[in-house]
């Protein structure tokens, strides 16, 4: 009985390590891919053969495709979470 809330103590330390933690990997993807991203916009906007409207149009989908991508790996996040079939 013990080692039972030994086990599931030590399972909550480590996903709550593992959650603190973030891979250096998406960190730096997501630095690369950013500011680029983030860079680019302004210099569409500034083009004068660009029409009017069309950087709040790709801001809004940009945030749009922000959005999903958060939900999509909330979602992975808490189906990977391991269940608790004691409760």
């Amino acid at each position: 009985m013990v080692r039972a809330h030994e086990k599931v103590a030590r399972r909550a330390q480590m996903n709550l390590e593992a959650q603190g933690s973030a891979n250096p990997i998406y960190i730096l993807a997501a630095i690369t891919l950013g500011i680029p991203a983030l860079l680019l916009i302004p210099l569409i906007g500034m083009n004068p053969g660009v029409e009017e409207g069309t950087c709040t149009t790709v801001l809004g989908f940009l945030l749009l495709c922000a959005f999903v991508t958060a939900v999509v790996f909330e979602i992975k996040r808490l189906v990977d979470q391991p269940s608790d079939e004691h409760h």
